[in-house]
This record gives C-alpha cells, sequence and structure tokens, in this order.
C-alpha cells in the first residue's frame, strides 16, 4: 500500500508540474468508439452500456455489473473472479473484450476470467451487445461484452490540456477500500494518460457470519500514448496487473500470485474511401494457486503415499500467453456500408500441480496446449428499402489444437506404477493413454448473422433475427487427461477429464424484438430460442482408470468426462422506463431464461431462474436518489446430471429472495467533486444466489457443500474528483 501512494504521489506531483505550462481548458468527450466498426449504426436498444456512475455498485468485481442488463447476470466464483452470463451463456462461451482486446485466463479454473483486468476505478462503460452479435466482433456463441477503460482523449487545441480522473471507496461488508484513476495531459495531437489502482478487501460477511475465503488484493497500474495527424491515428498501452492473496470458495484452490502484463497497439484512418483498423495485442499471465493459505487444506485423500499423508496441500503452477490481431476494412457500399477483414489469437496454456511438502511430486496437467484461431469475416448493413435495414454477415474461423505429452511422478513410481489395481498403475495408463494419441486437432467453423430492423413509426420499431455460430472445445475441455477439479470455473464440485474427441458446438439462434420510445416512456422486449448440438457438458466418466484416480487419489468417486450433448436455450427479456414527473422516473429490466437437455430429461446447469430489477429515482441538478428493488423467483429447475453427481454439491430447489437497495449521488457543483453512496441488501436479507457455485472451504460459517450466500448489508461510498 505504502509503495502505491507513493506511487501516486510521485505522478501527481510530476504531471502538475508539467500542467503549469499549459493552458487548462474544457474539451467535450467524443462518443464511445467501438473498437471493430467505427461509427457502426444500431437501432436504439440493441446495445445496452452501463455506466457504474449511475448504477448501485458497491463491489470490486466489474462482472456484476451485467446484473443491470436485461439476460445479463453474472456467476460468483469469488469477490474478483466473477464470470459474465448472459441468456445461458458463460466461460468460454462468452466474448468479452476490454478496448476490444481478448485476453488469456492465466489458469484452467479461470480465476481471472477477461473482467478481472479491469478495476471498477478504472471502467469507463460496459456495453452488452443485445440478443445475436454481429460477426465482426469476433468469435463467441455466447454474447459480446465490450469493458472500456478511461483514457486520454485529443482535444481540439494545440494548446495541452492537464486532466483526470480520482476515485477513493469503501464498502464496509467486507472492509474494502479501493483507490484509482486517470490523469492525462493531451492537445489535438498528442495525448499521454497514465491509470492506476488498489483494492483490498476482507472476507465479505452475510446476516450468519463470514465467507471464507473472501478476502482479495490487487493493484494495476498503465500507461498510454496516442497520435493523431489529419485521417489518421495511433496509439499505444500498456498495463500491468498484480493479484495477490484473494479467495475463491467455490474453487479447490485461491488466487496466491497473479502477475500480467497486456499491451496493445491500434491504428485507424482513411486511405481514400476505406476507413481501416488495424490492431496488435499481447498479454502474459504467470499464476499460482494454492489450498492452504487462506483456507484449511483438505484431506481429500488416504492413500498411504507421501503426497497423501496428512493434510493434501497443493500448488499449482500455471502460466498463459496470447497474441492477438485483427485487420477491419470499412467503406461505403449501395445504400450502407461493407466491412470486411482478418483476426486471430494465438494461445498457449501451461500447468503443473505440486505438493509443498513433498518436493518430487507433480502432475503436468497442461504442457504447452496451443490454441491458435484465424479468422475472415465480411458484413454489409444498410438499407433495403423505406425504414427497413438489413445486416448481414459470415465469418470462418480456422482452429489449429495442439499440446505436448504429459506426465506425473505417480505414474514413474515404481514397482507400484507396474501392479494393476494401483493408483500409480492408473494414472501411467491414463498418461500413456493420453500421450499415444493425436493431439493435433483442426475445426472449420462458419458463422453467419442475419438481422431485419423495420422502422414502423417514428417511436416504434420491430427486428427479426437469426445466426449460426460455433465454438471449438477449449484447451481445458479437449486436453484435460487426469481427473481434477480443473473446469473452466463450474465450481460444481466436480472431477474432470478431458475428451480429444470433442465436436464444436453448434448454436443456431433466432430472435425478434421491438422497440418503442416517446419523450416520456420506452420499452423494448427481446424474445429467443436458441439450439445448441453438440453442447459440451460433463457426462459420467466410463474409464476405469480415471474413476480409480478421481476415487483413491482426488475424493470424487464420480468423475466427470466433457461429452457432447444436446441442448437449447430459450426466454424472453426486456428493458422498460417511464418518466412520471420532470423529476420522477422509473426503470426496469426483466429476465427469464429457460436451458434443457435435449438428449434427456434434464436441465442445463447454472441458469438464472426469472429475475426483475424496478428503480425509482428522484432528480434534482447537482443530485440525485433512487431506490432499488431486486427480485428472484426460486430456482427449481437444477441440473440434475451435475449437481447430483457433484460430491459436495447442493441439488436442492434454491429458494427466490428480493432486496431493497438505496443509493445516490451528489456533485458539488463547478468543483468536479462528486459523492456517490448507497447501501446493499437495507433489510440484511440472507439469500443465496442460483449462479453461486457450492463453498469447497473446511470450517466456514458455509457448510461444505452449500451454495455461497449473497453479501450482507452493505454500506457503501466514493468520493471521485474529476477536472
Amino acid at each position: 500500500m505504502k509503495k502505491l501512494i507513493t506511487y501516486f504521489q510521485f505522478i501527481i506531483v510530476a504531471l502538475n508540474f508539467v500542467a503549469l505550462d499549459v493552458v487548462a481548458h474544457e474539451e467535450e468527450k467524443p462518443p464511445m468508439e467501438y473498437i471493430i466498426v467505427s461509427g457502426h449504426v444500431h437501432n436504439r436498444f440493441s446495445h445496452h452500456e452501463v455506466d457504474q456512475r449511475e448504477a448501485m455498485f458497491s463491489t470490486a468485481d466489474v462482472a456484476k455489473l451485467m446484473a443491470m442488463v436485461p439476460g445479463g447476470s453474472m456467476n460468483d466464483n469469488g469477490p474478483i473472479s466473477g464470470q459474465t452470463q448472459y441468456r445461458g451463456m458463460f466461460g468460454p462461451r462468452m466474448n468479452v473484450r476490454l478496448d476490444g482486446m481478448y485476453v488469456n485466463s492465466g489458469g484452467p479454473n479461470w480465476m481471472d476470467p477477461p473482467l478481472h483486468y479491469m478495476p471498477s476505478a478504472l471502467l469507463d462503460t460496459l456495453e452488452v451487445t443485445r440478443g445475436i452479435a454481429s460477426v465482426s466482433y469476433g468469435n463467441g456463441i455466447g454474447g459480446h461484452v465490450l469493458a472500456n477503460y478511461k483514457t486520454s482523449q485529443f482535444t481540439d487545441s494545440k494548446d495541452y490540456l492537464f486532466s483526470g480522473d480520482l476515485e477513493l471507496g469503501a464498502h464496509n461488508a467486507d472492509e474494502a477500500i479501493n483507490l484509482g484513476g486517470i490523469m492525462s495531459l493531451a492537445n489535438d495531437s498528442n495525448r499521454f494518460h497514465i491509470v492506476g489502482s488498489y483494492e483490498d478487501g476482507d472476507n465479505r460477511t452475510f446476516d450468519d457470519g463470514s465467507v471464507n475465503p473472501t478476502s482479495y488484493n490487487r493493484y494495476f497500474m498503465g500507461a498510454g500514448y496516442g497520435y493523431q495527424n489529419g485521417d489518421h491515428s495511433f496509439s499505444l498501452d500498456y498495463r500491468y496487473s498484480d493479484t495477490g492473496d484473494s479467495g475463491n470458495p467455490v474453487l479447490p484452490l485461491d488466487i496466491e500470485v497473479l502477475d500480467t502484463d497486456l499491451f496493445k497497439g491500434k491504428y485507424e484512418g482513411y486511405i481514400g474511401d476505406y476507413q481501416v483498423i488495424a490492431q496488435f495485442n499481447y498479454s502474459n499471465v504467470d499464476h499460482k494457486m494454492n489450498n492452504y493459505k487462506l483456507r484449511q487444506a483438505p484431506d481429500f485423500s488416504s492413500l498411504p503415499l507421501p503426497p497423501f499423508i496428512g493434510d493434501d496441500r497443493r500448488i499449482v503452477d500455471s502460466d498463459s500467453n496470447g497474441i492477438g490481431y485483427a485487420l477491419i476494412i470499412n467503406r461505403d457500399l449501395y445504400s450502407g456500408y461493407v466491412n470486411f477483414g482478418v483476426d486471430g489469437h494465438l494461445a498457449e496454456h501451461n500447468a503443473t500441480v505440486l505438493d509443498p511438502d513433498f518436493e518430487p511430486f507433480f502432475v503436468n496437467n497442461f504442457n504447452e496446449s496451443k490454441t491458435n484461431t484465424f479468422g475472415f469475416f465480411a458484413e454489409w448493413n444498410g438499407d433495403i428499402a423505406t425504414s427497413t435495414t438489413l445486416e448481414l454477415g459470415i465469418r470462418y474461423n480456422h482452429v489449429k489444437m495442439d499440446t505436448q505429452d504429459v506426465d506425473a511422478q505417480p505414474a514413474n513410481l515404481e514397482p507400484m506404477a507396474s501392479m494393476p489395481g494401483t493408483p500409480p498403475f492408473a494414472v501411467r495408463m491414463l498418461r500413456d493413454s493420453f500421450n499415444g494419441l493425436d493431439h493435433s486437432i483442426t475445426d472449420d467453423n462458419i458463422d453467419w448473422v442475419v438481422k431485419l430492423e423495420y422502422l414502423a413509426s417514428e417511436a416504434t420499431s420491430f427486428e427479426i433475427g437469426a445466426s449460426r455460430k460455433v465454438r471449438s472445445p477449449s484447451y481445458i475441455e479437449r486436453f484435460m487427461w487426469i481427473p481434477l477439479e480443473v473446469n473452466a470455473g463450474l465450481g460444481d464440485g466436480n472431477n474432470y477429464v478431458g475428451n480429444v474427441e470433442l465436436k464444436p458446438e453448434v448454436s443456431h439462434q433466432f430472435e425478434f424484438g421491438m422497440d418503442w420510445q416517446t419523450d416520456t416512456a420506452y420499452i423494448a422486449p427481446r424474445a429467443y430460442y436458441r439450439i445448441v448440438d453438440d453442447y459440451i457438458q460433463g457426462a459420467p466418466s466410463s474409464n476405469m482408470f480415471a474413476i480409480a484416480v478421481s476415487t483413491n487419489a482426488n475424493g470424487d468417486a464420480n468423475p466427470l468426462q466433457f461429452s457432447n450433448v444436446d441442448a437449447k436455450i430459450y426466454g424472453f427479456d426486456a428493458m422498460y422506463g417511464v418518466e412520471m414527473t420532470p423529476n420522477w422516473r422509473l426503470d426496469g429490466i426483466l429476465s427469464y431464461t429457460r436451458g434443457k437437455r435435449r438428449d434427456i430429461d434434464d436441465n442445463l446447469y447454472r441458469i438464472a431462474p426469472f429475475n426483475t430489477r424496478l428503480t425509482l429515482r428522484y432528480d434534482q441538478p447537482g443530485w440525485y436518489a433512487a431506490i432499488e428493488g431486486v427480485v428472484f423467483a426460486k430456482q427449481t429447475k437444477i441440473s440434475q446430471s451435475i449437481t447430483t453427481n457433484s460430491a459436495t454439491g447442493d441439488n436442492r430447489e434454491v429458494p427466490g429472495y428480493g432486496l431493497l437497495n438505496l443509493y445516490g449521488q451528489y456533485e458539488f457543483s463547478d468543483s468536479g467533486i462528486s459523492i456517490r453512496a448507497g447501501v446493499e441488501n437495507l433489510l440484511d436479507k440472507t439469500y443465496a444466489d442460483p449462479l453461486s457455485g457450492f463453498n469447497r472451504v473446511l470450517n466456514s460459517d458455509v457448510p461444505v457443500g452449500a451454495r455461497i450466500p449473497g453479501i450482507g448489508r452493505n454500506f457503501y461510498g466514493k468520493l471521485s474528483y474529476h477536472w
């Protein structure tokens, strides 16, 4: 903390010194830039933009803002490890970008999903594409989320402007503080900025105790530069994130270290009639996890071997790196515009399990596991008749996956590794079987999108859309060779093994929407139906060696294997509002998603029940106050094939609940200072989020196998200064 404060003090002094020689003036912030297609035109409600300054937002995890989006929600895997969910899709199925950049998770349990690298103090806006995302936005069958960092902006004068945005916040339910912001120096040709943040929190509390471990520690810093000249602009950004000890109670381990470097370079300009966007980005993550620093080490095996005698303490060392690129060309064509381009992402992952009490032990579960994706797309959007707009898009993705041979210390433990019926023999058989397979796999995937919008009147429009989207299996789903609780953060308590023969998921979706808006009211409902062939989900493993290893060494007698099944997801969501008087307004969202297996009579795992959010707001010049009600129906549609199979999961229905929140903001006139404050869960309701995973931690106020309870009464405040 002292180092960070010193860092901020140095930056503030340095920039103020520079500012003595520049002329300060106000600038108007330009519209938000789209990373894929600058100036892409959509109807009024096809993108839902969340500004945390206008929402009840009281935690460190930006993913929680998905609750403000119709059809959106969050899988709570830890205080800074939440996964975005949209209409029942989450994890590797989602296309989540940071300023257009895709970031690999550093470990196989997704303790650092993409929004882990977006501290709340540095978030500008969170943009979610409602419904079917355009092919130009990249891969992902589940939905498109774009999180935008605060950044410097060019001005309209040659004189330099020194500006900034600083925030200091706190919330009591986890005794947390956060500090961060941006400072920039810019004129009409050059812009410079530095960013930084620090967050620290304790275990979060609820009415019956605390959730252990949910403490966290993270700091973030970076710098950027941009240059523009006429029709051309260029920018470079570097960001560094360092996460220390942070808890993940629904996962088998907690974060010990997450050191991450993020780099992005971008060019945007016009060459004749063509708009050209080129981007390159790089990420590198070093990640270490353990199961004993923040929690009591478990005893999941009684094998008379050194790694399993006493508490089974484990460390996992993992790393990932990724290189992304895109070249997009856009120009007017007929009564609209066409954009086409190439993009790609090259990723590599490694992970090894170690025992701090027995140095020879290791399990090399991923060894140079590569996923290289190369994409080509073309898209046209324009008017085909009076008041009628059409979007047509097609994408081809070539996915190449490979991995190196693996090994594990028990497989080399003689003479037991040569004796049938012993656990080391079972490990050897799994290793040799996997190493004998051809790991080089190629998928050729075709996506297409058709969307038609009709403007029936000045107030009313209709939209209909259809799509085909394809997702190749992740490296976890294909190359997980030994049964471990490694599953991209499913949080279900099951051990999993991979399946090299998995087919890509193929999703066909149909959607219908209507938008109605007047000067004082609006409503924008959507209904959708999705069929997914070869949906990837765990099914009981029939491999006797996997069952033996999982039972004897990993405490789960019923491991699952990633398998292709058939699924369907359908539902509706809406956003609506009315201005009752010049000072009073009412806004709401509602969401219903139903996920089912088509091959057997069962439900999909981790699907939200019907829920709604209603906000009554009172506005006055310089301040506002709001009261918000949140209601979740009882979740009776539980995935029995996942939760009943789990050694620790609770497959009972999740009771419904209602919450009351209060929040508001006051701006001190002409000072740039504002205060936001509120209280979440005002009535201190004890409840469980139906999307939470199952507790894996011993000696906690939450029983092992129970769903993680939601946060208790939580007072929060934030002081902001903008100049």
